[in-house]
């Protein structure tokens, strides 16, 4: 393979690289220091197309990393570019500030290949940048029984699996909001029947989570709990995206979309589950 820009002494590597995520990943025909995007300008030394959408792009340098890609890596977060960037180097003794640069990688979400004449191995493997970007939980604000779950769910996003982190969140407050229908009916927190009504003896443990939410809000007596209104409403506003089916992105537009979307709902069920947490408190659920 030819390169312009990639120094002589990296070639070999380059090609290395570029058999093993062939063998490795089944990416072939890589471009070679092609732009990535036109408003983001960068050139990796090789990036493929995956079939799921996503960019895969492979810096070659002579260490895991450098301050050069800290402005690409928040480039393609602000931009929501559904990128995994590793870099591959040669593995040597003398590599510089191995261990320094390898944690900044890791911590940057930047996969790490090292590569020498046994073959090339994946070190760190890359996140999507494009789901990096979700705003971090502060899970100091949530009661200690919370925060296992909520940093599962957070570390499932940024992973690559968006839907399956969003759907743990969404666990949450469909368990958290079932437990409020049964306290406030044990409690007497519900309004008379009307005439011709009969109290509902419906459990909320079971059945679809919405249609209980529904009863829920039919039978509540607002007067005496106003305080759960908002965000019981705002639980039933959120219940079609927990039931929508997660779809691979066959594009990188629709990727694109379809990430920055899932980011926002993924913050956006955290903060709901937050205030439902508060909201509830007064019944000791």
């Amino acid at each position: 393979m030819s390169y312009r820009y990639l120094p002589a002494q990296l070639h070999a590597t380059a090609d290395a690289t570029m058999d093993f995520f062939r063998d490795s990943f089944g990416l072939q025909n890589a471009r070679v220091e092609e732009e990535i995007n036109k408003k983001l300008g960068y050139r990796p030394t090789l990036h493929w197309l995956t079939r799921q959408g996503y960019l895969v792009c492979v810096d070659v340098r002579e260490s895991p990393f450098s301050p050069t890609l800290e402005s690409v890596v928040s480039d393609c977060m602000q931009q929501c570019l559904p990128v995994k960037l590793f870099v591959a180097f040669p593995g040597k003794p003398d590599v510089p500030d191995y261990k320094r640069n390898s944690d900044r990688a890791r911590e940057k979400g930047v996969g790490v290949v090292e590569v020498t004449d046994a073959g090339c191995a994946v070190v760190y493997e890359a996140l999507p940048l494009s789901l990096i970007g979700v705003r971090p939980i502060d899970k100091k604000l949530y009661p200690p029984k919370y925060r296992s779950d909520l940093a599962h769910a957070e570390a499932t996003f940024k992973s690559g699996s968006p839907e399956k982190g969003c759907s743990l969140l969404y666990d949450e407050i469909e368990d958290l909001s079932r437990k409020i229908g049964e306290k406030t009916r044990s409690k007497g927190l519900w309004r008379a029947p009307k005439p011709g009504e009969n109290l509902p003896m419906s459990q909320f443990n079971k059945g679809q989570w919405r249609p209980k939410m529904e009863l829920l809000m039919l039978w509540l007596d607002w007067r005496k709990c106003k305080y759960l209104k908002d965000s019981l409403q705002r639980v039933v506003s959120v219940i079609p995206h927990r039931n929508e089916s997660g779809h691979k992105p066959a594009t990188l537009e629709v990727r694109i979309r379809r990430d920055r979307e899932i980011k926002t709902r993924f913050e956006a069920a955290a903060d709901l589950l937050l205030d439902l947490i508060t909201a509830a408190r007064p019944l000791r659920v």
